[in-house]
């Protein structure tokens, strides 16, 4: 089934009050290029990453830079897609993922928070295939079983329902919503920590540090 993922970057980082993006993770590379990463090494199809018009792309991996576009190109695999409208809430780079999505006619998207770089390639290959093998559900989901999280995949008849949302709202909004079946999967707790607050970025840097000397 093809699938394309979608990265949501172009958040304010207000809470954070510093790019949250380009956090120097222990490795020498961003933050937002964990996310990254994680999911051009997985067996998503596309890759488009929806950022501020005003992001640099520094905290692009380095080998990407010169490969992604910023047009529609069925052979390439990371796009970019400025959302202008972003400091309208989450809703809006939602709107503009789901429409550059429907360029490749996928049967589902698979939705990351860039700011959650303990996602690995393997959570996001495990979501895809519960997607894959349960053609009745509208959506899968990771849970570290306190509800329904991101990553998040949805079929393409949801993408309606997706372009619905407004101002603040995001697919946590579908998540709750009786009138859709989704399936949970179940994921490492660490994999859903994002970097909203200083004390969050710490505990991820902590983490990420332990995770690479126990790899070594």
């Amino acid at each position: 089934m093809q699938t394309t993922g979608i990265v949501l970057a172009a958040g304010k980082s207000s809470r954070l009050g510093r790019d949250k993006l380009s956090v120097m993770m222990p490795d020498g590379r961003a933050l937002a290029a964990w996310t990254l990463e994680a999911a051009l090494n997985s067996r998503l199809d596309q890759i488009i990453c929806v950022v501020k018009p005003e992001d640099t792309l520094e905290w692009l991996p380095s080998k990407w830079r010169g490969v992604c576009s910023y047009t529609y190109n069925p052979e390439t695999r990371l796009r970019i897609v400025l959302c202008n409208d972003f400091a309208g809430g989450m809703a809006n780079s939602i709107h503009c993922g789901i429409l550059t999505a429907m360029e490749y006619r996928p049967r589902g998207v698979l939705m990351l928070m860039a700011d959650q770089p303990l996602i690995t390639t393997e959570n996001i290959n495990h979501v895809t295939a519960v997607l894959d093998s349960n053609p009745l559900c509208d959506y899968v989901a990771g849970t570290d079983n306190e509800g329904s999280k991101p990553p998040v995949a949805f079929r393409s008849h949801m993408f309606g329902p997706l372009l619905s949302l407004h101002g603040d709202e995001g697919a946590r909004k579908m998540l709750r919503n009786p009138k859709y079946q989704g399936v949970q999967v179940s994921l490492r707790r660490e994999s859903f920590w994002d970097a909203d607050t200083e004390l969050q970025v710490q505990q991820i840097l902590k983490y990420a540090e332990e995770r690479m000397w126990r790899e070594a």
